[in-house]
This record gives structure tokens, sequence and C-alpha cells, in this order.
């Protein structure tokens, strides 16, 4: 794993760019910009409002690319320095799930939402070299959050249980949920305090809606960090917000439909047979089968694992599994429900390695950047970085991330591109 990045000072960049100051020069230059920014605009809003996905961003941000090619090279040439630590932790990463797929002659599905890190260090240097506002970013996200409540409510009032989104998976949905309410939160703009309430509003209903548990670990750390960060109206927001949370945790105990709406009822009756008698036929007694299922085959086999994408071979070898009864709903979970307890036993040590870079140096690198900036550090792409990392850390610890594509690709590019945005506040911190 790639060390952490030296504790000293960071070396200043070289100088921007000449179209930085007043835009660039060439049409085409010029075009490239603007389509970079819609696209940042799009990537957040129809992340689960619509079923493309990502494929507008992906599209608008190459289209970008190819207009000038040689804006995207004086970037790279520029920022490289500093962006070593995020290409060697993507490539790391990569060489440790290739080694699986051919060794374990695994198809190119289960490789491919952990090779989409690879993508990080481009989308940084796309965002460093072409310099885009960030506003429209962040009013994506607002727009994101917005559609996916509308989306959320649609679902829920139609009679479907949980709400999915477009993913097909109210886990899913959740966690990309909390993701962009980090970008709401942390890139927002100055004095735009209401929108960005009422988008995070919105956006923790569809978390509500949801029915997934595991994201609220996540949310709490962006208010917290919210409110340590935060003055004047802010931080009296984060605390009426936290109060508000606080309030809704305790009646979802106590109001026997919104304990059934957020699925609280059910955590504690699963809570409850598990201590009594050891039954795993719940969703948390599953989990607890999963994670023992994974340990086991970690400690049989450390070095190479199973596998990358393989754990379903793990689950169907089970007596659960077996005919002429198998439990049909466990035998569906392809994967461990914990990133950490996954990538040990289907890659052995080189995955939790890879994890932990994958999670830290990120993590090192927005820390090592929020301490070199001086004014606006409760709204800043390093803070934003930062949080986010934390966020799939902790949602993590009961969901296998990169296992599901949207949330890995968000993830890839989400950090690439607040990477890109730090280091240009880092030259030129916002007003």
């Amino acid at each position: 794993m790639p060390a952490t990045p030296p504790p000293h000072s960071p070396a200043p960049l070289a100088a921007p760019p000449a179209g930085d100051a007043p835009g660039f020069a060439a049409p085409r230059e010029r075009l490239a910009q603007r389509l970079l920014q819609v696209g940042l605009f799009l990537l957040p809003a129809l992340l689960l409002s619509t079923s493309w996905g990502l494929g507008p961003f992906a599209a608008f941000a190459l289209l970008a690319f190819a207009l000038a090619p040689p804006v995207f090279a004086r970037g790279w040439r520029d920022a490289r320095r500093e962006l070593r630590w995020l290409l060697a932790m993507a490539v790391l990463a990569a060489a440790v799930v290739l080694f699986s797929k051919f060794h374990f002659d695994v198809r190119w599905r289960e490789a491919d939402n952990r090779l989409r890190l690879l993508t990080a260090p481009f989308f940084a240097t796309l965002v460093y070299a072409w310099r885009p506002s960030r506003r429209w970013l962040w009013a994506g996200a607002l727009a994101g959050l917005a559609g996916a409540f509308a989306l959320a409510l649609f679902q829920v009032a139609g009679g479907t249980e949980r709400a999915l989104g477009w993913t097909a998976n109210a886990i899913v949905f959740a966690d990309a949920l909390i993701a962009l309410i980090v970008i709401a939160v942390f890139a927002r703009p100055s004095g735009e305090l209401l929108w960005t309430s009422l988008a995070c509003a919105l956006g923790v209903g569809a978390v509500v809606l949801s029915g997934s548990r595991g994201v609220w670990p996540g949310l709490a750390i962006v208010l917290l960090v919210a409110l340590i960060v935060s003055g004047g109206r802010a931080r009296k927001l984060s605390w009426a917000v936290l109060a508000a949370m606080a309030l809704a945790v305790v009646a979802s105990h106590w109001i026997p439909p919104l304990a059934q709406l957020t699925r609280m009822q059910e955590l504690a009756s699963d809570m409850d047979k598990v201590k009594r008698g050891g039954d795993h036929e719940s969703s948390l007694g599953a989990r607890v089968t999963l994670l023992e299922l994974a340990g086991d085959t970690f400690v049989e086999h450390p070095l190479t694992g199973v596998g990358v994408g393989r754990f379903e071979t793990v689950v169907m070898a089970t007596p659960q599994c077996a005919p002429p009864a198998p439990r049909v709903g466990f035998c569906k979970l392809g994967h461990a429900h914990s990133d950490a307890f996954e990538w040990a036993a289907t890659m052995g040590v080189p995955g939790v390695l890879a994890l932990l870079a994958i999670y830290l140096v990120p993590l090192a690198l927005f820390a090592r950047l929020l301490r070199a900036q001086t004014v606006a550090r409760a709204r800043s792409s390093a803070l934003a970085g930062l949080v986010l990392v934390l966020v799939y850390i902790a949602c993590g610890l009961t969901q296998s991330m990169f296992a599901h594509q949207l949330v890995a690709s968000f993830y890839a590019v989400a950090i690439g591109l607040l990477y890109g945005f730090a280091l240009l506040e880092r030259e030129r911190p916002p007003q």
C-alpha cells in the first residue's frame, strides 16, 4: 500500500494555465469548459432520479477532453506531482483486482466496479486543467436530491415497500443519497444555506423512504462535521437538524407507522431473536452468518481469497443452500455486506491492503489540503472529499460498497473531481 503522504506543508503547484484568469482563448477550449460544467451538473442531478446514472456526465466529460487534449496534457504536467498518490492508489487496487480476476478466471463484470478507481486521477486532472465552477456540481446535487425524493415518494405511494430509485436496490439508493448530501452541504457556495437545507431535508426524507438503516451512521457523520466546522446560522441549523434526527430516532421506536417505515421495529425484533435463540433466518441473522462465512474463508485462503466477486460461491456451498430446501433469500446474497470482510474473503491480504489504500490515501490527501487552507474551511472541496471518504467507510461497515456499480463509480468520480477542485482552491481560495 502506498505510504501516507509526508506531513510537511505541500509545495505550491506550477502556475495555472494561461486560460484561467479571463477564460480560455480558443473557442474550442471555451466550449470544452462549458461542456464540462454541464456534465458536473448532470452527474449528481441524474444519478438517482433517472435510469441514465453517470452516463451523461461521462459523455460530456469525454467530449470536453476530446475538444482540446493539449489543455488536459498541460493540466497533468502542472499537477502530476500532486496526483501521484491518487494514481498509486488506483494502480495498486487495479493490480490486486486484475491478479484475482486472471488467477481465478473471473468474469470481467466482477472486476469492473473496482477497476473504475482508475478514473479518479483522470477526473482530477480534468477539473484542474479546465478550472470549472464548483457551483455546477453543488446545484446538480440539489436537483438530484429533489428528484430522488420525488421518485421515492412516487414509488412508495404506488405500493413499493421500500424506495429503490432507479437502482433496483434500496440500500444502494440510500448510500448514493448520503453521498449527494455530502456534496450539497460541503461544496455549497457562500450564502446558499437555505436551498442547501431544503434539498438535504428532501434527501433525508428519501433515505427514510428507502428503509435503509446502514446509512444512518454516515448521515450522523455529515451532521457532526457540519456542526464542528460551521459557524453562525449554519451551526444553529446543524444543531436543529441534529436534534430533529435524535427525535426521529426516538419516535421510530415508539410510533408504529414510523418504526415500520424505517425498519427499526424489524431491527429490534431481529436483535431479540438472535440474542435468544441464535435465529439466523432474519435480516440481521443473515448478515451475521455472512460475516462468519467471510471470516472463515479468509482464514482458509489468506493470500488469495476465493476470487474477486466470487463470494457467492461461498454462500452457495453452505448447508442452507443445499437441496432439497435451500433458503431462497439467503442464497441470493452474493457479497459479504461489509467492505473489509468482502475484500478479505475474495482477495485475501492483498485485498485488505488495497481497500485500506482506497480509503486512507484519499483521506490523507484531503486532510493535508484542508490543513493548508486559511479561509472557507467549512465550505471547501477538501472537506467535502474528506467527509465523503468517512461516509463510505461508515456505510462500508454494513455494506459491500464496491460490489455495486453505481456507488463504486460515484466514489471514483467524486474523489477525483473533489481532489481537482481542492488543488485549485489551494491556489486560489474561494471568497
